[in-house]
């Protein structure tokens, strides 16, 4: 894929960055359609660790350890919240996950990846759907470009050798502009090597839960999303 075809967005200009997006996620979603193959998350838990952040109810981190090809082992799970701060489901989740031999952690902020539970080096690190819930920008970014960025840049340096960060996001021309996700790996100093479609039907019991509230998430309204797979630059 052209990465070109992803314009990094200043949002200054907004009604000339409007339609550049809108172009961009038309050739994007085009490319994608193209694809006959999905990100294959059961086999990066059979190669080692996998650490999951953001997990919200933890559902598709269960759905994953679940999968008959996966390693749940080799999954770690991990939410932004406390456990006390977790919804109803994310707690029956949180058990069920520690039943398949998953390891369930609380309190992981994604931004900044030092804490000490947390495996020193991974295969796979992976946020689905990132999302700080506000609208704000500061200096012509967003915070979930912020945001973005600062994961993978936490990321890296919890990588094997041969590790993949991935980032799965919604498909539609809010999102590409506000996250601009390769401005973030350009900042980042990583690189996107491949950009594959994601099927939430293709995950049994995966649910997903907004931010602010569970009944207004853009996965409501739109049903095309992607997986973004970034590497250090120079691995």
């Amino acid at each position: 894929m052209n990465f070109s075809l992803v314009p990094s967005v200043v949002l200054a200009d907004q009604s000339a960055a409007d339609n550049e997006v809108a172009i961009a996620f038309q050739r994007l979603v085009a490319l994608l359609e193209l694809k006959r193959r999905t990100f294959d998350f059961p086999a990066m838990t059979r190669r080692g660790p996998c650490l999951f952040v953001g997990e919200g109810d933890l559902s598709f981190s269960l759905a994953l350890a679940r999968h008959p090809k996966s390693q749940a082992a080799h999954i770690v799970a991990s939410t932004y919240e406390s456990q006390r701060a977790l919804s109803p489901s994310g707690r029956l989740n949180a058990l069920a996950l520690a039943d398949t031999g998953a390891k369930v952690l609380h309190d992981i902020d994604a931004r900044h990846l030092e804490d000490a539970r947390l495996p020193s080096r991974a295969e796979l690190i992976a946020f689905q759907f990132p999302n700080t819930g506000t609208r704000r920008s500061v200096h012509g970014r967003t915070d979930n470009h912020v945001l973005v960025r600062r994961f993978l840049n936490s990321a890296r340096s919890r990588l094997t050798g041969s590790g993949l960060i991935v980032v799965t996001i919604v498909n539609n021309p809010h999102h590409l502009g506000a996250f601009d996700l390769p401005a973030a790996a350009q900042w980042a100093e990583c690189e996107v090597i491949e950009v594959l479609p994601f099927y939430r039907s293709a995950w049994s019991g995966y649910g997903h839960v907004n931010t602010n509230n569970a009944n207004e998430s853009a996965l409501g309204k739109y049903r095309s999303c992607s997986t973004w797979i970034f590497r250090p630059v120079g691995r």
